[in-house]
């Protein structure tokens, strides 16, 4: 079986993430995957946290094997600073599933991106 690669793109502009995408399946058989199913609940609950703190200031999409999560410009300091600690803590989890499984999962980092 071949392995299809989990991306995960994260854009910073001002040293504050501006948007995380998350996209691809991490190979194994559908809904017995854990390599598909931590980075999608990592990504899930980071979602529910922005949501709950701010979710006029966010705007996302979610389908099979795609999470988009982008925050607005213009936002206070405090919520940005808020938004940026759920952020950074969804994607200290996702590089730990990526340290774990290297060919399945895999970090972009983009910096002072235009989204």
């Amino acid at each position: 079986m071949e392995k299809t690669l989990i991306t995960v793109k994260v854009i910073k502009k001002d040293s504050c993430i501006r948007e995380v995408q998350v996209s691809g399946h991490g190979g194994g058989k559908k809904s017995k995957d854990i390599v598909c199913s931590a980075v999608s609940a990592i990504a899930q609950t980071a979602l529910s946290g922005l949501l709950h703190y701010g979710k006029e200031n966010i705007s996302f999409k979610i389908k099979e094997g795609f999470i988009r999560i982008s925050v607005k410009e213009g936002i206070d300091r405090e919520l940005n600073s808020i938004f940026n600690v759920i952020l950074t803590t969804m994607l200290l989890g996702l590089n730990s599933v990526s340290k774990e499984y290297p060919d399945r999962v895999n970090l972009d980092l983009i910096k002072d991106a235009a989204i």
